[in-house]
């Protein structure tokens, strides 16, 4: 298994796009074979390192399915959280920039006329 540092540099790489559809057409020939699957060994031999198989062999399956990627695909929820967050971060510095002064509470005498 290869180390979180190898697989996020693999995913940050600008021609992941065109490796991932390139593993894709290679799952989907070894799918199509006499197998009727691709394995690991294939797409070794297919010239992929191990820590690319590792990073892009789930986006090359939802790649052959038509669904988005589960690697690039970010949840709603996920997106309201960080704008949620955003939101109370700026409340929290607003807050902490003003120091907190008690109330002043004067008596005000009423006039009967």
């Amino acid at each position: 298994m290869p180390s979180p540092s190898l697989i996020t540099a693999v995913r940050r790489d600008p021609d992941a796009r065109a490796q991932i559809a390139r593993m894709a057409q290679v799952m989907r020939h070894h799918q199509e074979g006499v197998e009727g699957c691709c394995t690991f060994l294939h797409l070794l031999q297919a010239g992929y390192t191990e820590a690319e198989i590792h990073a892009w062999r789930d986006d090359a399956r939802a790649y052959i399915r038509g669904k988005p990627s589960a690697n690039r695909w970010t949840s709603p929820y996920r997106i309201e959280a960080a704008e949620f967050a955003i939101e109370a971060h700026k409340i929290q510095r607003r807050v902490s920039r003003a120091p907190w002064v008690a109330p002043v509470v004067q008596q005000v005498e009423a006039v009967l006329a």
